[in-house]
């Protein structure tokens, strides 16, 4: 790759190419449904999209006509001309974005690398790691945003959320008959993963897990949930995702019934 290419979009500012309605970022903490937001921008409009990752970007002339939308999971510091272009934010609960996140290092970055150990690391990004954690990452984006879209919005009604972008970015009207739900997206291959993106089915369904609200509940133990809290409560709150008690205490009451039951079957054996 030539490291020239990751000037691209600060190049196509300067030469005012990048006119109001012409680009947008789209942000968001791995996990959280980026990618799903881009296959229907892709899918159901025709706006493609591209990442970028800081000192570089995947290969290619990114001008605003080519590539309207630029991913990125970086946090806003490491991210050129946010005066200029308009930031959409995407957020999750968090405890399902670490959950999906640490059986992703699991199942694709790490193969074999432990489940529990992942999801703990992942909650205590030591250093900066893992993009800044989950909360550094929210609020430091929140104050750039010019629209926030909640993943458990965008599962109920993709197009819907599409629209939130109408103001910010040039769309056409939406070919409602293209749009793939969940499970088309895992198995099938569409316009989206076409060429080198094109991974096959298998990669497809580890990396199309669940993509499940509340999915936590069933992944996270509750001590591990209690560390979450611990070190993100305050970006939830500033999310809007809220704790109540209950929530907690049947949450540790299904996690010792389970197992218990787990435990019971293993001594039948």
């Amino acid at each position: 790759m030539d490291k020239n290419d990751s000037r691209s979009i600060r190049q196509n500012i300067d030469k005012k190419k990048i006119n109001p309605g012409k680009m947008i970022y789209l942000a968001s903490y791995p996990r959280s449904g980026n990618t799903f937001f881009r296959i229907v921008l892709h899918e159901v409009y025709g706006i493609k999209s591209v990442a970028y990752k800081g000192p570089f970007m995947e290969k290619g002339d990114y001008s605003p006509e080519d590539y309207p939308v630029i991913k990125t999971h970086l946090l806003p510091d490491e991210v050129p001309d946010l005066d200029r272009i308009p930031v959409v934010y995407l957020v999750r609960d968090g405890r399902d974005a670490v959950v999906s996140m640490a059986h992703h290092k699991k199942d694709i970055i790490e193969p074999g690398s432990d489940y529990i150990d992942n999801l703990k690391e992942i909650i205590l990004a030591k250093d900066g790691s893992h993009f800044g954690g989950w909360s550094r990452h929210v609020l430091s984006w929140y104050e750039h945003a010019a629209v926030v879209i909640r993943f458990e919005d965008l599962i109920k009604n993709p197009v819907g959320c599409m629209e939130k972008v109408r103001p910010f970015l040039e769309m056409p009207e939406p070919d409602l008959k293209r749009l793939p739900d969940f499970e088309t997206i895992r198995t099938n291959d569409i316009g989206f993963f076409s060429g080198k993106d094109n991974r096959g089915p298998e990669w497809r369904q580890k990396f199309f897990r669940r993509g499940k609200v509340g999915g936590w509940k069933d992944e996270m133990p509750p001590e591990m949930e209690v560390l979450f809290w611990k070190l993100h409560g305050e970006g939830m709150k500033k999310a809007g995702y809220s704790r109540s008690r209950w929530t907690y205490l049947l949450h540790r009451l299904g996690c010792s019934l389970k197992r218990n039951i787990s435990e019971r079957y293993n001594k039948q054996l």
